[in-house]
């Protein structure tokens, strides 16, 4: 049986090389040919992904948090090509939130991922892919830009710091320092998500509570957002993959002149998956958590979505589901199974994904054989 596996990172616990890897292992050791793909949707794991399918190189410098301390924060980098791959969750990441007042949304700033870009730019870049997904901030790219030289003022003129707390404080803004080099660079902007930046399933009511902000602060901190967007833009919609990364797509697209697309499809046409379903007997893919949110791109559905058009079976390995399979079928994920097993507390489960997987996909295979028997 020819596999191919694409696993998804899952956050915290293993990267998707290492989860292809223990799904190599099982199926190889009973005959099976395998042919492992590292995958990812411009979230966590975006840049490892890209780095290994196109034998690129990382490279790392340092960087300010979401919550202003400063980290290692890395990029991928493809010397022929004069290309730089970013994930905006490497400092703007999720993973950063404590829950103190220290990380709510009017404190923590994207700005680190601005910095991230004028360090490719610095590099020698002329192509930037950003990949969006995974971050804690929503501040609407307001921290990138401001690393990148915009300045944003209030009515009484005075700068504003670069973090979600200034949305709707803006009156003015000044793009007289914005560095003179971004003009010559081509920017992709990689989305792991289709929100806009306002509405229902825009940054903030989609993905606000998540990243710290209560059910009551909802409605305000959209009407700030909204200000922000028409100050800087003189819209009062927004496209497609604005509201990715709590707003960073409709930065990037506003003063960089982006083109959003799917952070799945990019990393799907680097890696030729889509060849390698067609000639694959099954699949095997699978994410963290997978949830309605899942539906709008992220890498299960994706998957799905290619095999479907070829009659190939995909199952999904998941830390948990929530939600209706059989809208997960319809999008050609044939079968969701979680891989925990047992009663656990969420720190065990994470400290034991690998082990758990392995014996979910250890127990799934064995079902297949005696299927095929």
């Amino acid at each position: 049986m020819k596999v191919v596996t694409a696993i998804d990172s899952m956050k915290g616990s293993m990267s998707s090389i290492e989860a292809n890897q223990i799904i190599t292992d099982l199926f190889t050791e009973r005959g099976h040919e395998v042919k492992a793909i590292a995958i990812a949707d411009g979230g966590e794991g975006t840049v490892s992904a890209v780095v290994k399918n196109g034998n690129g190189q990382k490279v790392t410098v340092p960087v300010q948090a979401l919550n202003g301390k400063i980290v290692n924060g890395d990029f991928g980098w493809f010397d022929s090509k004069k290309l730089a791959v970013i994930e905006s969750a490497t400092a703007s990441g999720i993973q950063y939130l404590d829950g103190t007042e220290k990380t709510h949304p009017t404190n923590t700033s994207s700005y680190g991922t601005g910095e991230l870009v004028l360090a490719a730019v610095d590099h020698g870049a002329q192509t930037i892919v950003i990949g969006l997904g995974g971050t804690g901030t929503v501040d609407g790219g307001l921290g990138l830009l401001s690393a990148l030289g915009i300045e944003f003022f209030d009515h009484g003129n005075q700068l504003l710091p670069a973090d979600g707390g200034s949305l709707g404080k803006i009156a003015h803004f000044s793009a007289q320092h914005l560095d003179p080099r971004l003009a010559d660079i081509t920017f992709l902007i990689a989305s792991d998500v289709e929100s806009p930046l306002l509405g229902p399933s825009g940054a903030v009511y989609m993905f606000g509570q998540q990243k710290g902000l209560t059910k009551a602060e909802l409605s305000n901190y959209e009407r700030n957002m909204k200000q922000y967007q028409k100050v800087v833009s003189g819209a009062e919609d927004s496209v497609v993959g604005d509201g990715a990364a709590g707003g960073l797509g409709f930065a990037l697209r506003v003063f960089l002149k982006g083109t959003i697309r799917s952070g799945f499809e990019f990393i799907s046409e680097q890696t030729n998956l889509e060849t390698a379903i067609e000639q694959a007997d099954l699949v095997i893919t699978g994410e963290g958590q997978m949830d309605d949110q899942s539906l709008q791109g992220k890498v299960p559905v994706g998957i799905g979505r290619i095999a479907q058009k070829y009659n190939v079976p995909v199952i999904a390995f998941v830390g948990s589901f929530t939600g209706d399979p059989k809208r997960f079928s319809e999008e050609g994920v044939s079968v969701i199974i979680p891989i925990i097993d047992h009663i656990t507390t969420l720190a065990e489960a994470m400290n034991e994904a690998k082990s758990n997987l392995h014996k979910a996909a250890s127990r799934t295979l064995t079902l297949l054989m005696l299927m095929k028997n």
